[in-house]
């Protein structure tokens, strides 16, 4: 009997380390003051990247492994307030090995990845990524992603969906390091409507500089220009960005993390998005805490 029970323990054992299981996920909120045009709201914000994620790898051997990822997003305000769904952030399963990664579900796609990667704020409270970048809905369902490491040193993807329209989208890109610098190209494509985006960031010492440019081929053609600088003092960062597009948006953003620990930062940030319109003028301040676990 003993014999049988520990045989039974072992077996669970091997299953658990064979199966590497993880939780983790992010809580930020803000008490945020926004005004749009002449009309002004002060409220608790969440972030709205808030999640938590279940992660799950195997080792198949040979430097393969398996993995699975659920993500949701996390209402934190009100229970009554949103249409959260299990996995509706991210839902995959795929492999992993050295030559790159192939996931089936629901992701990220290349073109996102490209503008929030090169954004010092990185398309989060108090960026302006979106008001100068088209993000083509950030995440593709149904979809097919897939990466390739030709060289040491450069990322190629590729994603692909089936469209709820019926019409399938396509997103691929590539990203590169060279003497001290990371650059990226991606391109989204959903039936006649296209964007395209370039981006560059550098670090030296504790300064962040970062650049993206799109071109933007929708229902209005448009084309824009984001910078960004970070610097890290101490348990601070300073971050600004500035951008612009052709269709007379300006806007720019200013912010201040203090970093308590590697998990918990206080935030303060500032948004200001000038359209050609005034009505549609922003003004965007808040104060946050964010914890990741």
């Amino acid at each position: 009997m003993k014999k049988i029970a520990l045989a039974t323990l072992l077996a669970a054992t091997t299953m658990v380390a064979s199966a590497q299981v993880s939780i983790s996920g992010k809580v930020a909120q803000f008490v945020d003051s926004t005004k749009t045009g002449a009309v002004s709201n002060t409220s608790m914000a969440g972030e709205p990247t808030n999640n938590i994620a279940f992660s799950a790898t195997e080792n198949l051997g040979s430097g393969l492994k398996a993995r699975v990822v659920v993500e949701t997003s996390l209402g934190t305000n009100s229970i009554n307030g949103g249409t959260t769904q299990l996995g509706d952030r991210q839902s995959t399963v795929g492999l992993t090995s050295n030559v790159g990664t192939l996931d089936f579900g629901r992701n990220v796609h290349s073109e996102f990845l490209a503008i929030t990667n090169n954004d010092v704020f990185g398309t989060m409270y108090g960026s302006i990524a979106g008001d100068v970048h088209n993000l083509r809905g950030l995440r593709l369902s149904n979809g097919v992603f897939a990466t390739v490491n030709p060289v040491k040193g450069v990322t190629v993807s590729f994603d692909r969906s089936q469209g709820t329209t019926g019409i399938d989208a396509t997103s691929y890109g590539a990203t590169g390091k060279f003497a001290g610098f990371t650059a990226t190209a991606a391109r989204f494509e959903q039936g006649a409507e296209t964007s395209t985006v370039v981006g560059l960031n550098t670090k030296i010492g504790g300064t962040t500089i970062t650049y993206t440019h799109s071109d933007d081929n929708g229902v209005v053609k448009s084309t824009g220009n984001l910078i960004g600088l970070s610097q890290a003092i101490g348990a601070y960062t300073a971050k600004a960005s500035y951008g612009t597009t052709d269709k007379n948006v300006k806007a720019y953003a200013v912010g201040i993390d203090y970093a308590f620990s590697k998990r918990t930062d206080a935030v303060i940030a500032y948004r200001n998005v000038n359209y050609s319109g005034i009505a549609r003028d922003v003004e965007q301040v808040g104060v946050g805490l964010i914890h990741r676990f």
